[in-house]
């Protein structure tokens, strides 16, 4: 059987199903919606019908927003993850916005932010979800957080942890999938969270979103009209209006009505307009036409075009996955016009890499898609009424295939580091990474960017086990190549004194791996991975050289691989007490010098100084190391009163002896 979130148009529908649904509400007490939408670089692959993860996703949402009812209690909100740093790029698990924020209902500005989404990077859910409880924390009433992702999270997030948070916090966690050809794995990681089900039909999926949101289903019409001109003069003759809904494909035939006017009742939702001319060799397409409850949904077309756009793009043979310039001319200045570069055979009403134009001439540089497949180069007339109409077109141009290969060692040690030769197109943000066996697209752990050179350094993952290492795209984040890499245990072992003095100095000899950040510590017997007092990296030699707590107690010495606090080795160490004694003249005039004989470990940075009579622990004024020797040369405070000189053991800021002293 067809597992139900392989289907991708049951799975667009669920927003427009949940959107029905809130139509219907008469809201008994202000409902909070924020949207959090994928934009990581997978969402650039295409599902099994041809259509690009992100236009569908954008469809759907949009198709959602349209058709939102108004209402004072109804506040909707947009968050986007991975739309502005490369999945691999430093703060990229990070890269969250809140693009609208939740209090009110901004129709346009959200319609707006869903239409400039630009896929880029990684596939941080877990963070995402903790931020959307942020943005809702303060709000009153009802809340409820749906997520459209297209798999799983990829930034070592748990998102069942998560969404287990939010639930004991009181919020409606809405976990809905556009169901992207998800993996297995992807499948898994949602399975239990939220309202999340696997629905096996689409009246199925539309019941599960019913019960999300505790309605049901509803139809409504707006009427829409379209004025059609040649020349600027109405068309009398030759031409049909037809709209056809962004997500679900319906159409919908126009009716003729007075000279040059179509007219039809549609329901909300996003719409490209399809007009056929008698005088023209191809329709007229006009996509990204939203239709709303609360708009004159009015529409203007020239049959005929005023001006065209010339557009020229370089290289005329691209590399799949670079980049290109577009040079265009000829354009309307002063609007924020677009171009965009896209498969020759796709519809007017796509767009993938993008950017905006104010100008009548200039370039553009933009991202080609990663599949080879025949291009061109488009320029988006902005329409004052909404949507964009295509007045210009480069000559169609091929991107090539390519294609990249892998030669890495087959058995590397736990957290060494190993190079790894690589052949590949070498676009931006292509990068080598190393990662568990059947890991799902995206993953990365350690990486090196393939614009550094071949061979790629990496280090090995601390844990044992099945890896491979991949050569992947910049920006979808899909694998070209793979070979598979053994990471295999490593040991080490470490001796030390059985006790050491309070504060002490003392060596530690360690064999091991010595990999990168590797170090040697003490802590007590029961502290947890990766916790550590005086340590010292194993690239400084053997042995290590540590410091002995200043309090005394049962510890132990480990070795710790860097990589990921992993303890190799330990050995158990008591630190024992330790005895001083101070001596000083029982009066000294204020601001006069005076010497303090001391006896003591003098292990390092211990000192003697004079303080009030009460002061707390680590508390100095004037004060000298005892490594400078005995008797210490003090000098007493200008303020007369009631002191004690101490010897203070510089670990841990304990005193160890002290002696009452009067400032005259």
């Amino acid at each position: 059987m067809l597992h139900p979130w392989r289907s991708p148009l049951r799975a667009l529908f669920a927003l427009l199903v949940l959107t029905a649904a809130l139509a219907a509400t008469a809201f008994a007490q202000p409902t909070h919606v924020l949207l959090v939408l994928d934009a990581s670089g997978s969402m650039y692959l295409k599902l099994d019908d041809g259509q690009y993860r992100i236009a569908a996703a954008k469809d759907a949402l949009s198709e959602f927003v349209t058709r939102l009812p108004e209402s004072p209690d109804l506040n909707v909100g947009l968050r986007v993850y991975g739309a502005n740093l490369v999945a691999v790029e430093e703060g990229a698990c990070e890269d969250s916005e809140l693009v609208v924020t939740v209090p009110g209902f901004d129709r346009a500005a959200l319609l707006r932010s869903i239409r400039a989404t630009q896929a880029k990077g990684a596939t941080p859910i877990a963070y995402s979800l903790e931020l959307a409880a942020e943005d809702l924390r303060e709000a009153e009433g009802r809340k409820v957080i749906v997520l459209v992702t297209d798999g799983a999270e990829s930034c070592g997030g748990d998102v069942r942890a998560a969404v287990e948070r939010l639930a004991a916090e009181g919020f409606e966690v809405d976990v809905r999938i556009i169901g992207f050809a998800l993996s297995e794995f992807a499948i898994a990681s949602f399975e239990g969270l939220g309202t999340f089900e696997n629905a096996t039909s689409a009246a199925e999926l539309a019941a599960a979103l019913g019960r999300a949101v505790d309605v049901g289903p509803v139809s409504a019409a707006y009427p829409v009209t379209v004025t059609l001109t040649r020349r600027g003069e109405p068309a009398v003759e030759g031409a049909t209006v037809r709209f056809v809904d962004a997500v679900g494909g319906d159409t919908y035939d126009l009716a003729a009505g007075p000279v040059g006017t179509f007219a039809a009742a549609l329901p909300a939702g996003s719409y490209r307009a399809e007009v056929t001319d008698a005088y023209a060799e191809a329709p007229l397409v006009v996509g990204g036409l939203p239709i709303l409850p609360d708009a004159e949904n009015a529409f203007a077309f020239e049959l005929e075009p005023a001006s065209g756009v010339a557009l020229a793009v370089e290289p005329a043979e691209p590399v799949a996955g670079s980049s290109v310039t577009v040079r265009y001319e000829g354009a309307p200045a002063g609007e924020r016009h677009w171009i965009t570069v896209v498969p020759s055979e796709a519809g007017d009403d796509l767009f993938l890499a993008w950017s905006y134009v104010d100008a009548g001439a200039g370039e553009v540089v933009l991202r080609i898609p990663d599949e080879a497949t025949e291009l061109e180069a488009r320029f988006h007339l902005t329409l004052p009424e909404g949507g964009t109409r295509v007045i210009g077109r480069s000559a169609p141009f091929a991107s090539l295939e390519v294609s990249a290969s892998l030669d890495a060692p087959a058995d590397v040690a736990a957290g060494a580091a190993f190079a790894v030769g690589w052949t590949g197109p070498d676009n931006a943000g292509d990068y080598v990474t190393v990662v568990a066996a059947g890991a799902p697209e995206g993953a990365w752990m350690s990486y090196a960017y393939t614009n550094r050179g071949s061979p790629a350094n990496l280090t090995a993952p601390a844990e044992p086990g099945a890896y491979e290492v991949r050569y992947v795209t910049g920006q979808a984040s899909a694998t070209l190549a793979s070979v598979p890499v053994t990471v295999t245990a490593v040991t080490a072992s470490v001796a030390a004194p059985a006790e050491v003095g309070a504060g002490a100095d003392f060596a530690v000899d360690w064999r091991g791996p010595d990999n990168a950040s590797d170090y040697v510590t003490i802590v007590p017997a029961d502290a947890g991975e990766g916790e550590y007092l005086s340590w010292a990296y194993t690239s400084r030699g053997n042995p290590a050289g540590l410091t002995a707590p200043g309090e005394p107690g049962d510890y132990e010495v480990r070795y710790v691989m860097g990589q990921d606090d992993r303890t190799l080795a330990r050995a158990p160490i008591r630190v024992t007490e330790v005895e001083a004694s101070v001596s000083a003249p029982g009066e000294v005039a204020a601001g006069a010098r005076f010497e303090v004989v001391w006896q003591g470990p003098n292990a390092s940075r211990d000192y003697v100084t004079i303080v009030p009579v009460g002061a707390g622990e680590g508390e100095y004024l004037s004060w000298a190391y005892t490594s400078r020797g005995s008797p210490a040369t003090l000098t007493a405070p200008e303020e007369p009163g009631a002191y004690e000189v101490r010897y203070v053991l510089g670990t841990g800021d304990r005193t160890l002896a002290r002696a009452a002293i009067t400032v005259r």
